[in-house]
């Protein structure tokens, strides 16, 4: 778990957000879901830190992939695609979908846009493994 930059938000292993206040708690993929979930439950959503605020959004902006739970994950041999609340991922977004839909788990494009740019950057990803 790893501090926000916001009052009472956190950033989970898995890069979803996660906030807490006494015996209140919601998570979000998003901070943008998250900010709408504390508000309209009445609590309050304040930034702390404005340097570590901006760096959060900064990384939730470029962690968000168009696809329901799937999330890019920094490794030591570069990136994995991974499915939020399992343990399934792979280097490639094609495998990752297959292993998901296998396990019986909802596979959806959230944003189709984004999931066209994710698409794209594994594929040219995959094109750069087999020609180099």
């Amino acid at each position: 778990m790893k501090f926000s930059g916001f009052l009472n938000v956190y950033q989970m292993d898995d890069l979803s957000w996660k906030y807490e206040f006494g015996d209140k708690s919601h998570s979000a993929s998003t901070l943008k879901d998250l900010e709408f979930l504390v508000r309209m439950h009445g609590l309050k959503w304040a930034i702390l830190d404005k340097d570590l605020a901006k760096k959060s959004i900064k990384a939730d902006e470029l962690n968000q992939t168009g696809y329901l739970n799937v999330y890019i994950r920094p490794s030591a041999g570069g990136s994995r695609w991974c499915y939020r609340g399992s343990d399934l991922s792979s280097t490639s977004l094609e495998t990752l979908k297959k292993k998901v839909l296998k396990e019986g788990l909802q596979w959806k494009v959230t944003d189709e846009k984004l999931a066209n740019k994710s698409f794209s950057l594994d594929l040219k990803k995959y094109n750069e493994l087999l020609f180099d």
